[in-house]
């Protein structure tokens, strides 16, 4: 698996994106602030192409927030969804 680039969207969502493909995060805007969902909601909610890779998308995630000074809280309730590319 490439790298993971991780953007904000002006609609409080984090936009995760990997050659797999895109998967839309919580984001606060105002004060930004990450939730990212437990690994238990991380498998209710994620295709199967990103069920295993929690830790992944974690710990790239956590690296993107201290590089960006924004806090992160792995919370029960985080949003996580896939986002269908357009050919």
């Amino acid at each position: 698996m490439g790298r993971i680039q991780f953007n904000p969207r002006w609609r409080e969502e984090l936009v995760a994106t990997s050659d797999e493909g895109v998967l839309i995060l919580e984001l606060t805007m105002g004060k930004y602030h990450v939730y990212f969902p437990s690994q238990r909601q991380w498998l209710e909610a994620v295709p199967d192409w990103a069920r295993s890779k929690w830790d992944l998308y974690l710990t790239e995630c956590r690296n993107w927030c201290a590089q960006n000074n924004i806090p992160i809280s792995v919370v029960e309730n985080g949003l996580v969804y896939e986002e269908k590319r357009t050919p």
